[in-house]
């Protein structure tokens, strides 16, 4: 359950990273070009600790998917910034829960952990002569985070979500198909601040989300 406090601040982040780009495209001449990528893969979320008044607990997670699509405008090489991406995100990430650890032990559990996500990703690329193009960036942006209907043994555990703000960094390389399509073989971390749920009984627990997901993208210019 998200606290009206952490709402408005992943709200304000939301709304910064949509001024950030408009700001950005508004600097540029628009000789570089348009594009949107379409992106998926697997993902493998980290044990999450997970903290309450009355104690805490790990969830333990089987390897997930991903999915995202994204929208941007890559700069020309004489520009400012020396070439380079910059894109709109949104995505979807779920793994299925497997194990939760008490003090008491380990039980089997169920259900999913999803994240929708969307952010404002910055790419640096080292263009070369070859069709090969390495690139790094980094992203800043909200997520929403839900336990769906995740069970402990059988029993309730939590059904709830939280919005966060959230990050991300990431590398790898695109193929030139052709000059209008790329293969984009890549990695992203996506981590968030802590999420808030409660639980079958109401009460209030705190805790993580750290994802690395490993894709195959498509991007088309226009």
């Amino acid at each position: 359950m998200c606290s009206s406090s952490g709402r408005i601040l992943a709200m304000k982040t939301m709304l910064l990273t949509i001024l950030m780009l408009c700001w950005s495209i508004g600097g540029w001449a628009f000789d570089g070009t348009f594009y949107s990528q379409l992106n998926a893969g697997a993902g493998l979320l980290n044990d999450a600790d997970n903290s309450s008044a009355d104690g805490t607990f790990i969830t333990q997670s089987d390897p997930g998917v991903m999915a995202s699509l994204s929208l941007g405008y890559a700069l020309p090489e004489s520009s400012a910034y020396h070439g380079g991406r910059v894109e709109i995100e949104a995505a979807w990430r779920q793994n299925a829960v497997d194990k939760v650890e008490f003090v008491e032990g380990k039980f089997a559990g169920d259900g999913d952990i999803t994240a929708w996500s969307l952010l404002l990703c910055s790419y640096g690329e080292r263009r070369n002569r070859t069709p090969w193009t390495p690139y790094f960036g980094a992203g800043l942006g909200v997520a929403s985070i839900s336990l769906d209907t995740v069970t402990v043994a059988g029993s309730p555990l939590a059904d709830d979500d939280d919005l966060v703000l959230a990050y991300q960094v990431g590398l790898g390389v695109d193929y030139a198909i052709n000059p209008r399509w790329k293969l984009d073989l890549g990695y992203r971390y996506f981590g968030t601040t802590s999420p808030s749920f409660k639980d079958a009984t109401g009460e209030e627990f705190d805790g993580e989300y750290d994802n690395h997901s490993f894709m195959v993208g498509l991007r088309a210019s226009f």
